[in-house]
C-alpha cells in the first residue's frame, strides 16, 4: 500500500449502538457475502450466504467489527472477539475486489492484532474452513498469507467437532484449521518507555 493510499484509509470500528441495521451494515453484510461466496466456492450448498446484516449488527452492536473506508467507502471488514482471557480470534476478513493487492486486509489484520495486544491479549487465533479431501486455492492462497504474516497452522479438526451448526449447509466433508500467532509486545509501550 502506498503512503498516499494509506493516509485514505480510516480503519474504525463499525457502530450501530441500537443493534438496527443501517446502510454501513448492510454495506458489510453484501461485502462478505460476496467475498466468500469467490473465495469458498464449492464448499457450501447453493444459496447459502456467511452472515446477513442482523448478524453483522449484532456484533457491531457488541464492539466486534472493524471496517476500512478509502475516501469514505467501505472496503474492507474484520470481526475480533474474546476467546479466553489470553486469545482473541479474528474472522470474516473480507476486502472488496477493487482494491485487493493494495493491503487492505494486512492493514486489517495489523490493526486488530495491536488493538488486542494492547487490550492485554497474547493470542491471536483465527480459522479457515477447507475441504477435507481435497485441496482448494482460496484456502492454499490464504494458507501461505497467513504463514507470512507469522501464523502458525495446528492439527486440523472436523468440522463437526469444531462448529456443528455449520455442517448442514456444507456442499463437501471439510475440516477447520486453527492459526495461532503470539502477539507479543504489539500495541505495548516499550520497557522503560516514558511519556511525555
Amino acid at each position: 500500500m502506498t503512503s498516499e493510499t494509506r493516509e485514505r484509509v480510516l480503519v474504525e470500528r463499525l457502530r450501530a449502538p441500537d443493534g438496527t441495521p443501517g446502510p454501513d451494515i448492510a454495506a458489510v453484510a453484501e461485502l462478505v457475502n460476496a467475498v466468500y461466496a469467490v473465495a469458498e466456492d464449492g464448499l457450501w450448498r447453493p444459496g447459502t450466504t456467511r452472515t446477513d446484516a442482523d448478524d453483522v449488527a449484532r456484533s457491531a452492536r457488541d464492539g466486534e467489527i472493524r471496517i476500512a473506508r478509502l475516501d469514505g467507502r467501505i472496503v474492507g471488514c474484520i470481526r475480533i472477539a474474546r476467546i479466553d482471557d489470553t486469545t482473541a480470534e479474528f474472522g470474516m476478513l473480507a476486502t472488496d475486489p477493487t482494491v485487493r493487492g493494495t493491503g487492505i486486509g494486512l492493514l486489517l489484520v495489523r490493526s486488530v492484532e495491536t488493538e488486542c495486544a494492547a487490550a492485554g491479549f497474547t493470542t491471536m487465533q483465527l480459522e479457515v474452513i477447507r475441504p477435507r479431501d481435497d485441496t482448494h486455492e482460496s484456502e492454499q492462497f490464504l494458507d501461505s498469507w497467513y504463514r507470512r504474516l507469522g501464523y502458525h497452522a495446528q492439527r486440523p479438526a472436523s468440522l463437526d467437532e469444531r462448529h456443528p451448526e455449520l455442517v448442514a449447509a456444507t456442499a463437501v466433508p471439510c475440516e477447520v484449521v486453527p492459526y495461532l500467532k503470539a502477539l507479543g509486545s504489539l500495541g505495548r509501550p516499550e520497557a522503560g518507555a516514558s511519556g511525555g
